[in-house]
Order: C-alpha cells, then structure tokens, then sequence
C-alpha cells in the first residue's frame, strides 16, 4: 500500500498527537516537575546573533547533579518593507539546533556550557504558514506574493548593501559559557537565582552563525507556585542586560547594550502534562533605521507545554508567535529534549 505524503499542518498535528499518546502509555508516570519557562529567544536573523538568553530556571543543580538539554528552534522569516534610504528583505528559515549541559557545582552555584549547530536556508514551510495565518485571521504581510521556500536575508542603507545572505549555510554558532546562583531566602514558595552567560566569537558572522564578538548577559529570574482552581503550577519571570562587543554585523548601527525581559504561568492539568503561556521582550540591538525590523521593541507569545515522558525526561513542545509584527520571525517551532 503506497503511503500517503503528509503536508505540513498535517505533520504537525501526527507529531503532536503521538507525543501526547505516547507519554499518555507510560504507567506509573510520575508529578511533573516545577513549570519552567520555555529555552528559546528571539530567532530573527539580525538578533539570534547575539547572546541573547533563554531565561532559564530559577532553580539551581545541587552539587554534582547535571542536565542535559538538546534544543531545537524552526524559525520562520517573512518580512519586506522599502523606504527612500532603507530596503529590507527577510526571507527564509533558521533552524537553530542547540547542545546544553550544567552541573552544579555546589554552594549554590552552577555552570554550563551552550553548543548551537544553526542553519539558515529556503526551508519547506511557506505553504504551511500562509494556511496557518488563514486559519486564525492572522495577516500574511505579503509572504502569499512571495516566491516560495527561498532564502534571502538583505538590508540595504543609503545605497550601501550592509547585509546580504543568499546561498545556505550552516556550522557552529557562538558557543556560551553560563553560570547561576541561588539567592537565598527568597521566601516562601518563591525561588530567586541570578544567572550570567557569556558568548565567544566562534560562529562565521558572515553566514549569521555569530556577531563576531564576545558578549555578556546578566539577568535575575524568580518563580512562585501558584494555584489555579484545581491546578498546581506557577508563575515566572526575569530580566537583565546584554552587554555587546562591537560585532561584524550591521557594526556601524549595533547598539552596545540591549535589554531584556521574558514573564509567563503554567499549569500541572495532568500528572505527565504541563500547559505553559510565555512573553519575551527585548528592546532594539540596532539603531540609525526607520525600520521596525531593525530598531524597534520586540514582544513575542509562547505557547505550549512540556510532556513528563518519565521521572528525569521532559520534552517541551511551543509555538511562537510575533506579537510586535517584523520584530521577530513569523513563528517559531520549538522542541526541546532535557534529562536531569
């Protein structure tokens, strides 16, 4: 029997599903463990650059235990705007694949290290995300119009070509080092941990894999269980500063330091499942443009959840949408894999 091609809603929707079935089968399956916010930021091109930071969790490793963590963000790009000095086109996928680990090194400290593997192409999801936004009313901003599945990432200033990205590429990204702390005596049912990352220059700025700089982030983060109605969960949220060194990429607008913010609630609706709703906020890494899509505030909606396949195995699955439109990528699909 011929098997029948799946399109991309399709695909989805069978992944979800035996995601869901699968851990559903598990006997014995075990309280899911404190809401966390989701591991991913911001994927436009011109951002994910940078050491911009998932939050991460308000709770610290105890010493010598260790996490292990593979992420995956599908970034979809459509956005095109021309003025008299400024002509922008970003057009393509980015497929951000990362590698995390921490271990806690006691005293109330952790470190880490963060390996991505990214890819920018033409990617396959054009048709998939024009039905997506006619599904929910959402505006297409001109992708219908646009030739399918091409990449190319172009900025134009002042006559002067400052960005062009046209064939695929793919290859390492900055790596980041990471380090945490656990405040103590935050309070009854709250956590409080401030945390730090710093990015070495390891990626091709070239092909967007880097910025072409070491960079610093510092941030503070805090969660507080919460009930909702018959439902346990929690509440979360944190901010800090990114301190950037002059990169390669759009040097001579590159802001040196951006802000950053990220606020959100889960709750436990299942013994193995978890509902999460997420916002991520960052101010401009750029400016000298008229552009929202490179000097304006970015705001963008996470949501999903996080499946308890067993005691120590988590697997988070998101969708992420941009609510100050151009600012970051149409949408985001996320999964992320994490043992601990």
């Amino acid at each position: 029997m011929a098997m029948r091609k799946l399109n991309g809603p399709q695909w989805c929707a069978r992944f979800v599903y035996s995601a869901f079935f699968i851990a559903s089968m598990i006997p014995g399956m075990p309280a899911a463990q404190p809401v966390t916010p989701f591991f991913s930021f911001n994927q436009s091109p011109v951002i994910q650059i940078h050491n911009l930071p998932a939050i991460g969790s308000a709770g610290i490793l105890g010493e010598g235990r260790a996490r292990y963590r593979l992420v995956n963000n599908l970034a979809s790009n459509y956005t095109l705007r021309n003025t008299a000095n400024e002509n922008l086109l970003f057009d393509g996928e980015t497929n951000r694949s990362t590698f995390v680990y921490a271990r806690g090194a006691g005293k109330a400290w952790e470190w880490g290290v963060q390996i991505p593997y990214i890819n920018h192409d033409g990617g396959s999801l054009d048709s998939f995300i024009e039905d997506w936004h006619s599904t929910f009313g959402l505006p297409k901003g001109g992708r219908n119009t646009a030739p399918r599945n091409q990449l190319n990432y172009f900025y134009q200033r002042d006559g002067v070509t400052r960005l062009s990205l046209s064939n695929a590429a793919s290859g390492i990204g900055d790596v980041r080092l990471t380090a945490g702390w656990q405040w103590p005596d935050a309070g009854e049912d709250t956590r409080l941990a401030m945390r730090s990352s710093l990015s070495l220059p390891t990626g091709d700025s070239d092909q967007l894999r880097g910025s072409g700089a070491m960079e610093a982030a510092l941030w503070a983060i805090a969660d507080r269980t919460h009930q909702w109605f018959d439902y346990s969960g929690s509440i979360f949220g944190g901010g800090g500063l990114l301190l950037m060194g002059k990169g390669d990429v759009l040097a001579e607008q590159q802001r040196r330091v951006a802000a950053f913010a990220s606020v959100g609630a889960g709750a436990q609706v299942l013994p193995w499942m978890t509902l999460k709703l997420q916002a991520d906020v960052n101010s401009p890494f750029y400016n000298d443009s008229g552009l929202r899509q490179i000097n304006s505030t970015a705001v963008q909606l996470l949501m999903g959840g996080d499946l308890q396949l067993a005691k120590n195995i988590k697997l988070d699955v998101m969708v992420g949408e941009d609510l100050v439109v151009h600012t970051s990528p149409d949408v985001v699909f996320h999964l992320a894999l994490t043992v601990e």
